[in-house]
C-alpha cells in the first residue's frame, strides 16, 4: 500500500495478474508438496511404531 500525495489516502498497488498467478501457483505447489512430505513421514512413522509393536510383543 502507498499513500496517494494529491488526497493522502491509502491506495493498493496494482499487480499484473500474470505473476500473481504464477506466486499462486508456486505457493499451491509448495504447500502441496511440504503436504505430501508430511503424510508420508506420518505413514513412515505409524509403520515403525507397528513393526516395534510387534518385534516387543514377540
Amino acid at each position: 500500500m502507498r499513500i496517494g500525495r494529491v488526497h493522502q489516502r491509502v491506495v493498493p498497488r496494482v499487480r499484473p495478474a500474470a505473476s500473481a498467478a504464477t506466486r499462486y501457483d508456486f505457493l499451491r505447489a509448495y504447500h502441496e508438496g511440504a503436504a505430501t512430505v508430511a503424510a508420508l513421514a506420518t505413514c513412515t512413522g505409524i509403520t515403525i511404531l507397528i513393526l516395534a509393536a510387534r518385534l516387543f510383543a514377540v
